[in-house]
């Protein structure tokens, strides 16, 4: 295995963790176990909770696309060497 396929690999490696913790920290957007019985627990003021639900999404977005580029690089590389 190259040097570029080692680089690759954690680099792949980071962005799969970063973009299982960034999924993981996103709030639940279903109807949870509170959401039945009438318990609907909405926060009136949104202000630094919606900033951050937008910056999760963006981070979520952002690795997400970094992970699939960096998984199709490593497949036209291994092919072409």
């Amino acid at each position: 295995m190259g040097t570029l396929a080692i680089v690759f690999s954690f680099i792949l490696m980071a962005c799969a963790i970063i973009l299982i913790a960034v999924v993981m920290l996103q709030p639940n957007r279903g109807g949870n176990i509170n959401a039945v019985f009438g318990m609907n627990g909405n926060n009136s003021g949104r202000g630094k909770s919606a900033s951050r639900d937008m910056f999760l999404k963006r981070a979520t977005v952002i690795s997400s696309v970094v992970f699939v580029v960096i998984v199709l690089v490593m497949n036209i590389v291994s092919v072409a060497f």
